[in-house]
């Protein structure tokens, strides 16, 4: 039985420096955070007598800011620092804020006003004031906060039992043979080959053949894909030629491997073995930033397998910009460091089991999605279009986000599709023919459009976001379907649903006045009555959302008017979606889907370059990811790609060069195009 008497902590504000501002101080915040320890001199008056298990908040002078917490891990100890004898306590549980705290926003609240000492005593209530004020900093709102944790229990919901299952399997599997790596490279023994190789080679026997494959692409079943761009950002890779060597530092294109291997040896082995050795995940993500090495998604790879709970498992600098700005706002530099931060905030807002690896994995697809689906959903960009070469997965982006950012509620989102004959009378309003009268006459009524109903609809429930989304909206003559109520889309000219500012009179709205006055049921047609007029307008809560492909109509047709009135994002073909789907029997990787992936980018290159044809009439992924089907074996062969160019995407492209070359041509263009996309796998 312990003899340990458990003592009550005492609660104290320490004083310290703001970072930078006396270099190597001991007293500077970064120093801090490095050593874990804090110093005060021998006049500092230490009436209060701060003693291990202690709970401390630490406080800028300077800056007046509060800005992390720690707990006293050691008794007080004297020690000699330059020729001044100094008392030092070493602390544990540092932790960095993530929304730091003015002084003054909690300092009449406070039982001891006295806080301009480097050692102040505050009682329990104190620290949690301070803590509790500190966490209401968040950007996000307590009605974001609501919706973001109903998405989330939402997302768990509909994940299916087999794919928890898999995901649990899975990331055991990849616990286990990390280990295998992590030995090797704790132990000095981690070799060249079994750094970078090519899959086959009889060398290439860890799993997933070698490090660098292993933490790009075995890994991403269940933690995420963080491709460094191209393989030369691993800093030394094995040729095709399976002899020589790419250095990149050295921008030696055929290096022999006893060069290679000097280099690995010199500059390599020593970074991967200080990020395996590190277990404190702060200290991991500065070795991590401040490396020189190209291809830092892969070292923070690293520290995700050794750290599953203190990060997400998301490597893209605009995501997690996205996300930081999102759920914290703050001032963190290190894109990895955001990274740490959002998955503290996340975990305690979704209240996220960090035991449960499945569940780890989930909240890293969930804030993936989240995300993504936020480009359909922009508050300061409520108008946007998605355009760019078919196939580029802009409908597909637009209607899979739908039922996530409305929560299920199809009533709040409407999805239709423009053409040549689509008018102003189907969009807002107009008069239309309504049946046939008894004498044999066609009958027309006032009828409200689609886009008039609803916005109506959106106006009567305006704590919901409602998403109305046109298919190929570049079909319609837009300035005729808008007619005046175009100017409305915009920020700062849509209607608060409650006064009549930013409401306008429609062609119509004499008529529906006219019609009111004769029957309270034609009410039903207007947007909102002002005065006894009839008025129109577009409610803030509702998202308008169009898409197309420039091919059919160049986005330098739009009137300027309708241009700058919407925020413009362009999806072209993504390769790395073709990388992450194509898969053999839809489920194991095609043993060369990385030259298939050079393959697709030259048939690209050459529509766009060497025909002349511009971006927006290369292929998008859809049409390459169709390989899953045609691949009969797990190498994808020239004969495959031949299936693949004559049944997708030869009739296609024949159209596009018939409008630039002569008939005669076409054939000739087209084989060209062809033996472009078969050279890669000879």
């Amino acid at each position: 039985m312990s003899n340990e008497i458990n003592i009550a902590p005492n609660y104290f504000i320490f004083g310290n420096k703001p970072p930078g501002e006396y270099e190597d101080s001991f007293w500077d915040t970064s120093t801090i955070l490095e050593t874990k320890e804090y110093y005060f001199t021998t006049n500092d008056n230490l009436t209060y007598k701060p003693k291990r298990g202690d709970v401390i908040i630490f406080k800028e002078f300077n800056t007046k800011i509060y800005w992390g917490q720690a707990v006293i891990d050691s008794d007080k100890e004297e020690v000699k620092q330059d020729a001044d004898v100094v008392i030092r306590f070493k602390l544990k549980d540092v932790k960095i804020w993530l929304y730091k705290l003015d002084t003054d926003a909690v300092y009449n609240s406070l039982s001891n006003k006295d806080t301009r000492a480097r050692i102040v005593s505050i009682t329990k209530t104190d620290f949690n004031l301070i803590i509790s004020t500190m966490e209401s900093k968040s950007p996000l709102s307590v009605e974001r906060q609501t919706q973001i944790k109903a998405l989330w229990e939402k997302y768990k919901l509909e994940t299916k039992a087999e794919d928890k299952d898999f995901n649990n399997k899975e990331i055991e599997t990849l616990i286990a043979q990390w280990q295998q790596y992590k030995d090797k490279i704790t132990n000095g023994t981690l070799s060249l080959d079994d750094y970078t190789n090519i899959l086959g080679n009889a060398s290439a026997t860890m799993p997933g053949g070698y490090l660098c494959n292993f933490l790009e692409r075995t890994t991403r079943t269940v933690l995420g894909s963080s491709k460094p761009g191209t393989a030369f950002n691993f800093e030394v890779k094995l040729n095709n030629d399976n002899i020589t060597y790419y250095i990149l530092k050295q921008n030696k294109q055929n290096a022999s491997r006893a060069e290679a291997e000097s280099h690995f040896n010199d500059n390599i082995k020593g970074l991967l073995k200080s990020i395996v050795s590190e277990t404190d995940p702060l200290a991991k993500i500065r070795i991590v930033e401040d490396a020189t090495y190209s291809a830092k998604q892969i070292l923070m790879k690293m520290a995700v397998l050794d750290n599953l709970s203190d990060f997400l498992y998301i490597y893209s600098t605009q995501w997690l910009e996205e996300l930081y700005n999102d759920f914290i706002d703050g001032d963190a530099e290190g894109i990895f460091t955001k990274n740490h931060q959002v998955c503290l905030v996340a975990k305690k807002l979704l209240a996220v089991n960090e035991q449960d690896k499945g569940e780890l994995i989930l909240l890293s697809r969930f804030l993936w999605r989240y995300v993504n689906a936020k480009t359909i959903a922009d508050t300061d960009n409520p108008n946007v279009i998605m355009y760019g070469p078919p196939g580029t997965g802009k409908t597909f982006t637009v209607v899979n986000n739908l039922d996530f950012v409305s929560q299920g509620d199809s009533s709040r989102y409407e999805v239709l599709q423009f053409h040549p004959s689509f008018t102003y009378e189907d969009f807002i309003e107009g008069i239309k023919p309504k049946g046939v009268s008894q004498d044999g006459n066609i009958r027309f009524e006032l009828v409200n459009g689609v886009f008039k109903n609803f916005c109506i609809k959106a106006k009567n429930n305006p704590g919901k976001a409602f998403y109305f989304v046109v298919d190929e909206i570049n079909r319609a003559n837009l300035s005729s379907v808008f007619g005046e109520t175009l100017s409305l889309l915009e920020k700062d000219y849509r209607h608060d649903g409650k006064g009549s500012k930013n409401l306008i009179k429609t062609q119509y709205s004499a008529l529906i006045e006219d019609l009111i006055r004769e029957d309270d049921k034609y009410k039903s047609l207007a947007y909102a009555i002002d005065n006894g007029e009839v008025k129109f307008g577009v409610p803030e809560n509702v998202f308008f959302i169009g898409m197309m492909n420039d091919v059919d109509k160049s986005i330098d047709a739009f009137d300027l008017a309708l241009r700058r009135r919407f925020k413009w994002i362009r999806k072209d073909c993504d390769y790395e979606v073709v990388e992450e789907e194509t898969r053999f029997k839809r489920k194991e990787d095609f043993s060369n889907i990385g030259q298939y992936i050079k393959a697709c980018e030259k048939l690209n290159n050459y529509i766009s370059s060497d025909l002349g044809l511009g971006k927006s009439y290369e292929f998008g992924h859809s049409f390459f990811m169709k390989m899953s089907d045609i691949a009969k074996r797990k190498e994808i062969t020239q004969h495959n790609l031949e299936v693949l160019f004559n049944l997708y995407l030869r009739p296609t492209l024949k159209e596009y060069l018939r409008a630039v070359f002569a008939e005669s041509e076409l054939d000739n263009k087209l084989n060209e195009a062809l033996n472009r996309f078969k050279e890669t796998l000879k």
